[in-house]
């Protein structure tokens, strides 16, 4: 009851597989440029409050103009005051609007910082073991972190203000082509030739500042390159800290990082050197300059006067603060865009383990097969396993033997579908794992492999990992049985006590009994053990042998072991052998007859009269057939 149960939760959240980004999305400029359109209510919000606020903020500059031109013609009077009331009131509604917009730009692309977060790591859980083995773990986490940051500076604030600067660019261009009156005063300067100048000094700005831009590109790939090796560095340094002290190597470690972290220097630098030396901003300049000698002899025609100068020359001057901000923008935006597609390339990754999209139900109840199968791990070219066949019945003890190299973790990796065969199949009640979802294997299988993994999180929650609705009294039970409650009893939070970054607090045996702890709840149908008596003592490795037995009553368990006391136990043995099986048997059977399975034994105590004794057996077993 409580199987199906079990089975009855893992099948519902299976059922709420998240949509990948790389399901979602097409490409990497689709990823990127959808932050525009995720939280549409607040982007359009945002922007037409951006609009008013461009509208508002060219406000103050035209009404200097008009104010100096009352001054001129009617002097200091009540509607130079209005003028001067109205240019207050233009800059505190500017304020406001620029503080409204930015406030809800700032809210959708936070909210978008968050998702790309999500997504990449959705995306990196989904992959294979394959995918882990060709990337390194501290890239990945700069990416994750500083990468996706850059993505959201790109937004925040560079995409926002490229659209106030076009905004501001061409209200200020309308500027030169209007001529509106009113009463006396004129607004706008109603000249299209140096409209037509400004117009071009900035469409032929833009032009250069995105092809300079461009031209950064290549040193920002670098610069996240180099950022993601010196993420990796420090973060191999500091889990690797007691081998580095051990040894006293701290210096060689300095001296490691120094040489990543000052090549990470350097493209910044290179970077900074680019960005500094920015001579398409001397075109606004120079059409500045032009259009003030213009406007001087308009001035002297009459066609101009002192306030519409005035006007003019804010605005551009305006546009000039706001142009000498646009290629940190655009620099920005392509580091964003180029990081998309870095962090795109690797959530793409070609992953050789292929998901069915029909599961076929595991029934663990039949015949478990390997029928020549041989793989070997992605980016190599040596094969671990070469030609592997065997057939384990249900319910069977299973045992593992071999040097190292030999394959044998390799099995219990291709049996949790870590990895998929590279030609063969293994294959249960005439199905192959590769019609079977990951969901579906790994929910009834569990490992407890050599080098155990333990979460920094309190030895309740690393116990009940394999199952997350257990209860209280199911969890202290599990830890009865793997001969830890009586330690966890005498720490002062019990089973609330944390534990450390991968357990650190806790000795090699008390480790594994917490992994076997974890095992135990899983319940599985299937049960994979490493080594996994290696680090205990002789008193605790008999009580939890006991709890082994017990829990591989009535299911299929493979073991990887040395332990004479297993092999013996064993209903069969595998011989393995660089990959490939030298022998399968019981261990009476392949005493007798297999040289290589005679020979490990021999090293063991009382290995020799052990052989002997097989041999003695073999003999008269076939006597009594002669008779």
């Amino acid at each position: 009851m409580k199987t199906a149960q079990k089975t009855s939760i893992r099948n519902e959240e299976q059922n709420k597989k998240i949509v990948l980004a790389t399901e979602k999305y097409k490409s990497a400029a689709g990823w990127f440029w959808s932050g525009l359109i995720r939280y549409p209510g607040l982007m359009i919000t945002s922007s037409l409050i951006m609009i008013i606020n461009s509208l508002i903020a060219i406000l103050p500059g035209i009404l200097l103009g008009v104010g100096i031109d009352i001054l001129g013609s009617i002097g200091f009077g009540k509607e130079f005051i209005w003028i001067i009331l109205a240019i207050i009131g233009a800059a505190l509604l500017n304020w406001l609007t620029t503080f409204l917009s930015a406030y809800s730009w700032g809210i959708a692309i936070y909210r978008l910082d968050r998702d790309l977060r999500q997504e990449f790591f959705d995306v990196v859980q989904n992959h294979s073991m394959a995918f882990h083995d060709e990337h390194d773990s501290g890239v990945l986490l700069s990416m994750a972190m500083n990468e996706i940051n850059q993505i959201r500076f790109a937004f925040n604030p560079s995409i926002r203000h490229l659209f106030i600067s076009t905004l501001s660019i061409i209200l200020t261009t309308s500027y030169f082509f209007v001529r509106i009156t009113f009463g006396s005063q004129t607004i706008g300067v109603g000249n299209w030739q140096i409209g037509l100048g400004i117009t071009f000094g900035f469409v032929l700005y833009f032009i250069l500042a995105w092809q300079y831009a461009t031209k950064i590109g290549p040193v920002r790939r670098e610069l996240a390159t180099e950022l993601g090796n010196v993420s990796s560095a420090t973060q191999e340094a500091f889990r690797g800290i007691e081998v580095v002290r051990s040894f006293d190597n701290e210096a060689l470690e300095n001296e490691k990082f120094a040489t990543k972290s000052n090549r990470l220097a350097d493209k910044t630098k290179k970077e900074g050197y680019l960005a500094s030396f920015y001579w398409p901003a001397l075109i606004m300049i120079i059409a500045t300059a032009v259009s003030f000698g213009l406007g001087l002899w308009l001035i002297s025609g009459g066609k101009m006067s002192f306030g519409q100068m005035t006007s003019m020359l804010m605005l551009l001057l305006k546009l000039i603060i706001l142009n000498f901000m646009i290629p940190t923008r655009l620099l920005s935006m392509q580091a964003g865009m180029i990081n998309a597609k870095r962090i795109w390339k690797v959530m793409t990754f070609d992953d050789p383990l292929v998901e069915p999209k029909d599961s076929i139900e595991a029934d663990w109840s039949k015949n478990l097969t390997f029928d020549d199968v041989s793989f070997k791990y992605p980016g190599t070219d040596r094969y671990v396993l070469k030609n592997v066949s065997f057939k384990v019945p249900p319910g069977s003890r299973v045992a593992l033997i071999g040097g190292p190299g030999s394959g044998k973790s390799t099995i219990l990796k291709l049996l949790l579908r870590l990895y998929d065969p590279d030609s063969g199949a293994i294959s249960l009640n005439g199905y192959t794992l590769q019609d079977m979802q990951t969901f579906d294997v790994r929910k009834d299988v569990v490992l407890v492999e050599q080098d155990i993994f333990l979460f920094g999180a309190s030895i309740k929650e690393n116990i009940k990992f394999s199952k997350p609705d257990a209860t209280d009294e199911e969890i202290q039970v599990a830890a009865r049985r793997a001969q830890i409650a009586s330690y966890i009893e005498s720490t002062p939070q019990k089973y609330e006590t944390i534990i450390g970054e991968r357990g650190v607090t806790l000795s090699g045996g008390q480790r594994q009994r917490i992994a076997i702890a974890r095992a135990l709840l899983a319940d599985p149908k299937l049960l994979l053990l490493d080594d996994s008596t290696s680090a205990v003592d002789i008193k605790t490795e008999a009580r939890l042998r006991a709890a082994i037995d017990e829990l591989i009553k009535g299911r299929t368990s493979i073991v990887v072991t040395q332990r004479l006391s297993t092999l013996v136990e064993s209903d069969m043995i595998i011989f393995l052998d660089k990959g490939q099986v030298i022998d399968i048997g019981t261990h009476t059977k392949l005493l007798q007859r297999c040289s290589e399975y005679q020979f490990m034994i021999s090293l063991l105590p009382m290995g020799d009269e052990l052989i002997k004794a097989a041999k003695n057996q073999s003999d008269s077993s076939v006597s009594g057939g002669v008779n």
